[in-house]
């Protein structure tokens, strides 16, 4: 093994630093190959944030500046690609002002001027639609060819007034004038790219581009940014065998916990799955596992979307069901939950069917990662108790757990409950659901692996709680007797889903203990009122 690696790029979002820097490049030159190797194309692509769209968007600005030297011995560079330089228009819409439409305007036109002095170039003070057309006119005169336009975090305006709905129409109207101006241009335009985070309907904001193409889930674009599995071990396998041996794991252990942690987005049909670039490169660089693409930015807007659609633990179980047209667009006036989640990066494709002509696809978690820090966020969201509490908390409950302390556990969490601000639960809608949302969260937190409203033969089972000896079957009822809920239990069997699961070798052998576990809650009081425990075996 070498003694001097390539450093990680990580937080590096420009193609020229990382090879003039020599850190480790993942060529994804092969894929924009694609993109670029046609006279002219419009293209949109949707990614999550700190995903590498950015780094994709500079690769573009490299290749079409003709910098080939750059290149060298990257896939693109032994091509048959056409290299001539063209000028371009390279727009970062998420360093714009954006308190207001007027500031996002007038910071529009600033970022318009400061691409036309680069090129030796003066615009007059329009509005911003007017000048994006001159300074595409002015350059395709001056240099006698077409320009490029790339225009990285489009919807960073909408983003950020999310749960505003008046400012983000706004923002949405002043967007779709922008970008209108590109169809105006058309015969002086050789490439246009706009990523982002979401996929607002191109009626409300794109309709003037006829031509754009949506590769956000097509098959070839689907490892365009990311990182594969076979990148990982081919680019970092020096990183990997570090990280090994401080962690004392073999190869293949290290790989199936970085898999679970980091791996399983998926973007289209294609089975293809991809590591989130920013966590896969910071987890190799601390050589611990942690929550780092989560802890880059509090997802406040998607949190307040949760609220707002009411608390529900079915928004997390384990396979969410939605149709392939609602997953590729929508509209600010609508803002779906579920869609939002997916381009947001908080779910992910599972799986993929068409039936009766009708195509849909089933949702889940990308990853652990993600699994765990959401509920972490959206537990003191939904009970305004400081996060640092919670997780006091949490660590009880989870030790209760580990060491079957049933009474313990249960204690606790009545504490919990208990200490939920009276005004903050919701008095009309005080149902099941709510307190089966709360008790979601709290056992999700605790790393356990927990499934909600799973499925059997014979029903759904609320929830159920698994460790590495014990599986808890829990059934809620509310201002019934816990009897009621058990009873449920047994009479439909939910436990023989659950017979006969060996215990992991490091605790022993046999198989599984079985708990059934009946719940009432009481409105009155809003806590738990009674439970009742039985083994099964």
């Amino acid at each position: 093994m070498s003694s001097k690696l390539k450093d990680l790029p990580i937080g590096v979002q420009t193609f020229e630093k990382i090879i003039k820097n020599d850190f480790i490049y993942v060529d994804k030159t092969k894929d924009i190959f694609n993109l670029v190797k046609n006279q002219s194309g419009v293209y949109f692509l949707s990614r999550p944030r700190r995903f590498g769209k950015s780094l994709l968007v500079s690769t573009l600005e490299a290749i079409f500046k003709n910098e080939r030297e750059l290149f060298k011995g990257l896939w693109i560079d032994g091509s048959d690609y056409e290299w001539k330089e063209y000028p371009v228009i390279k727009l970062d819409i998420s360093a714009t002002d954006k308190d207001t439409v007027e500031d996002f305007q007038e910071g529009l036109k600033r970022a318009l001027v400061k691409v036309a002095a680069k090129y030796d170039l003066s615009l007059g003070n329009f509005t911003p639609s007017v000048m994006f057309s001159d300074l595409i006119n002015l350059l395709a005169r001056k240099y006698e060819t077409k320009v490029v336009v790339l225009v990285d975090e489009y919807d960073s305006p909408i983003i950020k007034h999310i749960n505003n709905h008046e400012t983000a129409l706004q923002m949405r109207d002043a967007l779709h004038d922008f970008y209108s101006t590109m169809k105006s241009e058309d015969a002086n335009i050789r490439f246009v790219l706009l990523t982002g985070v979401s996929k607002f309907a191109r009626t409300s904001i794109f309709s003037g581009l006829n031509n754009l193409k949506n590769i956000s889930m097509q098959e070839e674009y689907s490892s365009i940014v990311g990182i594969t599995q076979e990148e990982l071990e081919a680019n970092f396998a020096e990183y990997l065998e570090r990280v090994a041996n401080k962690l004392k794991l073999s190869s293949e252990e290290l790989l199936k916990q970085v898999k679970y942690w980091y791996n399983g987005y998926r973007f289209s049909k294609s089975e293809m799955k991809v590591y989130n670039p920013f966590s896969t490169l910071s987890f190799l660089d601390s050589k611990e596992f942690n929550n780092f693409w989560f802890d880059t930015g509090t997802p406040t807007y998607l949190v307040n979307l949760i609220k707002r659609d009411g608390p529900s633990a079915e928004l997390f179980k384990e396979r969410i069901d939605m149709s392939s047209d609602l997953l590729s667009t929508y509209d600010t006036q609508s803002l779906p939950l579920i869609p939002i989640m997916f381009d947001t990066g908080y779910l992910t494709i599972k799986d993929y069917s068409v039936r009766n002509n009708l195509s849909s696809y089933e949702l889940t978690y990308p990853n652990f990662e993600v699994k765990y820090s959401l509920n972490s966020c959206l537990l003191p969201a939904f009970t305004e108790r400081p996060s640092d509490q919670v997780s006091i908390q949490v660590m009880k409950i989870s030790s209760a757990i580990l060491s079957n302390q049933l009474e313990d556990f249960m204690n606790l969490l009545k504490n919990y409950f208990a200490s939920i601000p009276y005004e903050l639960i919701p008095v009309k809608t005080l149902n099941e659901k709510y307190f089966h949302l709360i008790f979601y969260l709290l056992m999700r937190v605790t790393g356990f692996r927990v499934n909600v409203e799973d499925r059997t033969s014979s029903g759904r089972i609320d929830l159920v709680l698994e460790n590495d000896t014990d599986v808890y079957i829990f059934e809620f009822k509310v201002d019934q007797p816990a009897r009621v809920a058990l009873e449920q239990i047994k009479e439909k069997k939910y436990y023989e889903k659950y017979l006969n699961i060996q215990v992991e070798k490091q605790y022993g052998t046999g198989i599984k203990k079985i708990h059934l576990v009946g719940i009432s809650f009481s409105t009155a009081e809003r806590n738990i009122s009674e439970y009742l425990v039985e083994g099964y075996n």
